[in-house]
């Protein structure tokens, strides 16, 4: 097609301006059918398309994450859910260390100073399921809703690890894994916050640790048998981003996070948090479409879908064209009523 225009507009530049003006107004030639407007799930549904030399044709099928009506849809209001998992190790079941779940819409920096002045709210109850016994092995939290934060512009979650000074027993070990943070909107969106960029992604990709930017702040004892413990990075920096913060230490880029108070005994009271990178919770994923064809494939004649759920979509080709250097859209809908099968 890009082919076809340069030899018609040099065409047309031979024969004067006014008819390469013309040529330049002209529309993209593109039309989609299908033999009937309902069909079952499962059954194969065939798109018959007219134009189909176009240099790109998108596909979406109007399904969950694949609605043209949301290709700009950066932002809206959802049900935010956070689950992570812990493992607890060393001291005794008695003692007094903790770790605490906290989350804040007004944190200012990532220095103590700030940590400190900021709003924190205790969300440590919400999660029912820590663990109840020391142990390598790792209890999957429950599924926390923090959907009543959602109307702030950021917020950041901290896990805060307390420790205190025994003279039996070694402080409490902290490992932290799998943590996930999700929006899930009312048409079935699921987007995962602190995952791997998602624009144009045809599946939303689930949190991932190398993209959450953690940091690590002291509040007491910041150095316990000569080592930083959460060390992880700083906020905004990530894995992908660097190997090592600004300060040299290397930036973890896989679970599990720990606090690692040491071994030995008679250590100073810790208070030290881990903090996420700020996130808007209201992010979403924007719609994605299907490549169908490219400019070097072959004429498409026809697109051939199956639907695996019941229900009315409105299914949208994209249809895309560079005329002398000018993109040309073509967007075509058709509504299709999917029944499910007959019992």
């Amino acid at each position: 097609m890009k082919k076809y225009n340069s030899i018609i507009y040099a065409l047309c530049i031979m024969f004067g301006l006014t008819a390469c003006e013309q040529i330049e107004l002209q529309e993209v030639d593109f039309k989609v059918s299908t033999a009937k407007a309902s069909y079952a799930v499962g059954e194969e549904v065939v798109f018959n398309i007219e134009g189909g030399n176009s240099d790109q044709i998108i596909f979406y099928s109007g399904e969950t994450g694949a609605n043209y009506q949301n290709i700009n849809r950066l932002k809206e209001a959802g049900i935010n859910k956070l689950q992570f998992e812990t493992s607890m190790q060393q001291g005794l079941l008695t003692d007094n260390d903790s770790l605490r779940l906290l989350i804040s819409t007004n944190l200012a920096g990532y220095d103590s100073a700030s940590v400190v002045r900021a709003t924190w709210v205790d969300i440590t109850d919400r999660n029912t399921s820590w663990p109840t016994s020391l142990a390598t092995t790792f209890t999957t939290s429950s599924v926390i809703d923090i959907t009543d934060f959602n109307t702030a512009d950021k917020v950041n979650i901290a896990f805060r690890a307390l420790g205190k000074k025994k003279l039996t027993q070694p402080q409490r070990r902290w490992q932290i894994r799998n943590l996930s943070l999700s929006n899930e909107l009312v048409d079935g969106t699921r987007t995962f916050l602190f995952s791997a960029p998602f624009v144009n992604a045809s599946t939303p990709s689930a949190s991932d640790f190398r993209y959450t930017g953690w940091v690590h702040v002291s509040l007491k004892n910041s150095l316990t048998q000569g080592s930083n413990v959460w060390d992880v990075g700083e906020a905004g920096v990530n894995g992908r981003d660097s190997l090592r913060n600004r300060n040299g230490i290397a930036i973890k880029t896989n679970y599990p996070l720990q606090f690692n108070p040491g071994g030995t005994l008679n250590n100073d009271d810790n208070d030290d948090w881990v903090i996420t990178t700020a996130v808007d919770l209201k992010t979403t994923r924007p719609a994605a479409g299907t490549i169908i064809k490219n400019v070097i494939s072959k004429i498409l004649t026809s697109h051939r879908y199956r639907f695996t759920k019941a229900g009315n979509y409105q299914v949208t080709f994209v249809a895309l064209n560079d005329v002398n250097g000018e993109t040309r859209r073509v967007v075509k809908t058709i509504d299709l009523e999917i029944t499910a099968p007959a019992p």
